[in-house]
Protein backbone atom coordinates (compact mmCIF):
# COMPACT_ATOMS: atom_id res chain seq x y z
CA UNK A 1 0.00 0.00 0.00
CA UNK A 2 1.51 3.22 -1.18
CA UNK A 3 0.34 6.73 -1.87
CA UNK A 4 0.88 7.74 -5.50
CA UNK A 5 2.52 11.13 -5.98
CA UNK A 6 3.37 13.27 -8.98
CA UNK A 7 5.36 16.46 -9.48
CA UNK A 8 3.69 19.82 -10.07
CA UNK A 9 5.23 23.25 -10.44
CA UNK A 10 3.69 26.06 -8.39
CA UNK A 11 4.28 29.69 -7.65
CA UNK A 12 4.68 30.90 -4.09
CA UNK A 13 1.53 33.02 -3.43
CA UNK A 14 3.63 35.32 -1.22
CA UNK A 15 6.03 35.96 -4.12
CA UNK A 16 4.08 35.57 -7.39
CA UNK A 17 6.99 36.89 -9.45
CA UNK A 18 9.45 34.51 -7.80
CA UNK A 19 10.79 31.28 -9.20
CA UNK A 20 8.28 28.47 -9.50
CA UNK A 21 9.20 25.40 -7.45
CA UNK A 22 8.40 21.74 -7.90
CA UNK A 23 6.28 20.01 -5.26
CA UNK A 24 5.09 16.43 -4.90
CA UNK A 25 1.29 16.15 -4.76
CA UNK A 26 -0.87 13.16 -3.98
CA UNK A 27 -2.83 11.48 -6.80
CA UNK A 28 -6.12 9.86 -5.82
CA UNK A 29 -6.69 6.60 -7.64
CA UNK A 30 -10.35 5.97 -6.82
CA UNK A 31 -13.33 7.27 -4.86
CA UNK A 32 -14.45 4.42 -2.60
CA UNK A 33 -18.21 4.28 -1.99
CA UNK A 34 -19.96 3.74 1.32
CA UNK A 35 -21.08 0.28 0.13
CA UNK A 36 -17.48 -0.67 -0.65
CA UNK A 37 -16.39 0.54 2.80
CA UNK A 38 -19.19 -1.55 4.34
CA UNK A 39 -17.97 -4.62 2.45
CA UNK A 40 -14.40 -4.02 3.67
CA UNK A 41 -15.66 -3.65 7.25
CA UNK A 42 -17.73 -6.83 6.92
CA UNK A 43 -14.62 -8.67 5.77
CA UNK A 44 -12.84 -7.62 9.00
CA UNK A 45 -15.58 -8.32 11.58
CA UNK A 46 -18.50 -10.66 12.18
CA UNK A 47 -21.05 -8.37 10.52
CA UNK A 48 -22.53 -9.20 7.16
CA UNK A 49 -22.21 -6.49 4.47
CA UNK A 50 -25.79 -5.27 4.98
CA UNK A 51 -25.26 -4.84 8.74
CA UNK A 52 -21.99 -2.98 8.14
CA UNK A 53 -23.73 -0.70 5.60
CA UNK A 54 -26.52 -0.04 8.11
CA UNK A 55 -23.97 0.81 10.81
CA UNK A 56 -22.27 3.30 8.47
CA UNK A 57 -25.60 4.92 7.54
CA UNK A 58 -26.49 5.23 11.20
CA UNK A 59 -23.08 6.72 12.03
CA UNK A 60 -23.63 9.30 9.27
CA UNK A 61 -27.14 10.09 10.57
CA UNK A 62 -26.06 10.39 14.22
CA UNK A 63 -22.99 12.49 13.40
CA UNK A 64 -25.06 14.92 11.32
CA UNK A 65 -27.62 15.26 14.10
CA UNK A 66 -24.92 15.91 16.70
CA UNK A 67 -23.07 18.42 14.52
CA UNK A 68 -26.30 20.28 13.73
CA UNK A 69 -26.95 20.40 17.49
CA UNK A 70 -23.68 22.33 17.87
CA UNK A 71 -21.69 19.43 19.29
CA UNK A 72 -18.24 18.17 18.33
CA UNK A 73 -17.91 14.46 17.60
CA UNK A 74 -14.76 12.60 18.64
CA UNK A 75 -14.31 9.11 17.24
CA UNK A 76 -11.81 7.62 19.64
CA UNK A 77 -8.27 8.74 18.91
CA UNK A 78 -9.06 8.75 15.21
CA UNK A 79 -10.15 12.37 15.30
CA UNK A 80 -12.76 15.03 15.95
CA UNK A 81 -15.38 16.54 13.66
CA UNK A 82 -16.89 19.96 14.31
CA UNK A 83 -18.68 22.78 12.53
CA UNK A 84 -17.02 26.06 11.54
CA UNK A 85 -18.60 29.08 9.87
CA UNK A 86 -17.54 31.43 7.09
CA UNK A 87 -19.05 34.78 8.00
CA UNK A 88 -19.23 38.42 6.99
CA UNK A 89 -18.69 41.09 9.61
CA UNK A 90 -21.07 43.85 10.55
CA UNK A 91 -20.32 47.37 11.77
CA UNK A 92 -22.74 47.10 14.69
CA UNK A 93 -23.61 44.10 16.85
CA UNK A 94 -27.34 44.84 16.55
CA UNK A 95 -27.05 44.58 12.73
CA UNK A 96 -25.68 41.03 12.97
CA UNK A 97 -28.11 38.38 11.63
CA UNK A 98 -27.98 34.85 10.31
CA UNK A 99 -27.46 36.40 6.87
CA UNK A 100 -23.90 37.19 7.99
CA UNK A 101 -23.25 33.43 7.93
CA UNK A 102 -22.14 32.73 4.38
CA UNK A 103 -21.27 29.04 4.63
CA UNK A 104 -21.29 26.20 7.15
CA UNK A 105 -18.17 24.02 6.98
CA UNK A 106 -17.09 20.81 8.62
CA UNK A 107 -13.64 20.52 10.12
CA UNK A 108 -11.84 17.29 10.90
CA UNK A 109 -8.96 17.36 13.36
CA UNK A 110 -7.10 14.04 13.30
CA UNK A 111 -6.16 12.47 16.62
CA UNK A 112 -2.67 11.33 17.56
CA UNK A 113 -3.26 7.72 16.50
CA UNK A 114 -4.21 8.76 12.97
CA UNK A 115 -1.42 11.36 12.75
CA UNK A 116 1.18 8.76 13.73
CA UNK A 117 -0.22 6.21 11.29
CA UNK A 118 -0.11 8.73 8.43
CA UNK A 119 3.57 9.46 9.11
CA UNK A 120 4.31 5.83 8.25
CA UNK A 121 3.05 6.29 4.67
CA UNK A 122 5.29 5.39 1.78
CA UNK A 123 5.09 7.01 -1.64
CA UNK A 124 5.43 5.83 -5.22
CA UNK A 125 5.97 8.26 -8.10
CA UNK A 126 3.06 8.01 -10.53
CA UNK A 127 5.26 8.65 -13.60
CA UNK A 128 7.38 5.60 -12.73
CA UNK A 129 4.26 3.44 -12.47
CA UNK A 130 2.97 4.77 -15.81
CA UNK A 131 6.30 3.99 -17.52
CA UNK A 132 5.37 0.34 -17.57
CA UNK A 133 5.37 -0.94 -14.03
CA UNK A 134 1.82 -1.69 -12.91
CA UNK A 135 3.18 -2.47 -9.49
CA UNK A 136 6.02 -0.37 -8.14
CA UNK A 137 9.11 -2.24 -7.11
CA UNK A 138 10.35 -1.97 -3.55
CA UNK A 139 13.24 0.28 -4.57
CA UNK A 140 10.80 2.88 -5.95
CA UNK A 141 8.96 3.40 -2.68
CA UNK A 142 9.99 6.29 -0.47
CA UNK A 143 9.04 7.45 2.98
CA UNK A 144 9.27 11.12 4.00
CA UNK A 145 12.43 10.40 6.00
CA UNK A 146 14.20 8.80 3.01
CA UNK A 147 13.37 11.55 0.52
CA UNK A 148 13.45 14.57 2.80
CA UNK A 149 16.23 17.10 2.52
CA UNK A 150 17.10 19.67 5.11
CA UNK A 151 15.72 23.08 4.17
CA UNK A 152 12.71 21.76 2.20
CA UNK A 153 9.52 23.60 3.08
CA UNK A 154 5.83 23.50 2.25
CA UNK A 155 6.13 27.07 0.99
CA UNK A 156 3.79 27.83 -1.89
CA UNK A 157 1.53 24.85 -1.44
Amino acid sequence: MSILVRAIQRVNPKDVKGTRKWYPIQSTTKMVTEDEVAQLIADEVTLNPMEAAMALRQLRKVMLRLLLDGKSVRLGDWGTFNITLSTAGSGEKKELTARNIKRVNIKFQPGNELKIALQKADFVWLDKVLQGNNVAEEGEKETPEESGKEGDTDEGI
